[in-house]
This record gives structure tokens, C-alpha cells and sequence, in this order.
């Protein structure tokens, strides 16, 4: 994660938010959007959201569905067709995921990174509050948030 990366913007009380994409796999642009708010007197930083952007495209626009999205790919091996983003499938008897988003290419992820992916999820909380983000989710659209990625050049600087 390039500190350089990091912006802010204000939520709808005023509060400044902080925006660190964190790269769950690199090589297939999966990244964490990892939104928090820093209280400097108190020393300590609160989760707002956590979303999943996937190449240009926000795939999770809630804390919710990027809980969900994990947990979709903890579950690997048990995934079915009722999976919101994940569809399992099998080239020469090995299992893969395929992300379901409407990107131009498919996307597959192999075990070990959809293991990597759900540990490094799990470590990008460590050190801050995650009670705030059940209480004061910060939320905005997708497209709003697109929009402001853009604007920030975060999305070009990714890649």
C-alpha cells in the first residue's frame, strides 16, 4: 500500500474520511477499499467501509456485501449457484472461482488466492475499531464513489 495512494473526503456530518486501496491480489486488480476516520486526540482509527473494487469497478458498495464477498471466497469449495459473486468452476479436474462483475475479461481465482485474499482482508483491520462501521457505515453510491476515484486519479495509479 503506496502512501501516496491515500486521499480524503467528508462524510455527511463533516467527519474526513481516509481512502487506502489495499491490493487483495494485484496481478488481477482486486483491491480493498479500506475507508476510515482518525481520531488524532484520542489516537485512535475507526472502519467506515470496506469495499471490494475490481479493476475500474466497485464490486461491494456496502460493508455488508464485502463481509459476504469474503466470506464467498472462505468458503471456496462449497460455493454453489446462489453465490452473489463467485461462481466455482473446474479446468482439468482443478478447481477455480470465477468472479461474477461486469468486466470485459473473466477473472478466475485459484485456492491459495482466494485464501490470501480473505487473510489479508482479515489483517487490514488490525489496529482499527470495527464498531464504528456497524453504527455510522459511511455509504455512497457506487457510481459516486467511482466518480471520485477518478477524479482523485486513484483508479489510474492502481495499476
Amino acid at each position: 500500500m503506496a502512501h501516496d495512494q491515500i486521499f480524503t473526503l467528508r462524510d455527511d456530518f463533516g467527519i474526513e474520511l481516509k481512502i487506502i486501496p489495499v491490493a487483495l491480489n494485484f496481478d488481477k486488480e482486486i483491491h480493498l477499499l479500506h475507508i476510515f476516520e482518525e481520531d488524532q486526540s484520542a489516537k485512535k482509527k475507526f472502519i467506515r467501509n470496506e469495499l471490494v473494487l475490481v479493476g475500474n469497478q466497485i464490486l461491494t458498495s456496502t460493508f455488508s456485501d464485502t463481509v459476504h464477498f469474503m466470506e464467498e471466497l472462505n468458503l471456496f469449495d462449497i460455493g454453489n449457484n446462489q453465490n452473489k459473486y463467485l461462481d466455482i468452476t473446474e479446468y482439468q479436474s482443478t478447481k477455480n472461482l470465477k468472479l461474477k462483475h461486469n468486466g470485459a475479461e473473466n477473472i478466475f481465482i485459484s485456492k491459495s488466492e482466494a485464501k490470501a485474499m480473505y487473510k489479508i482482508f482479515n489483517l487490514a483491520f488490525m489496529g482499527y475499531s470495527v464498531a464504528t462501521v456497524l453504527e455510522k457505515e459511511f455509504r455512497s453510491t457506487p457510481q459516486h464513489l467511482t466518480k471520485l476515484l477518478h477524479n482523485q486519479d486513484l483508479l489510474k495509479r492502481l495499476r
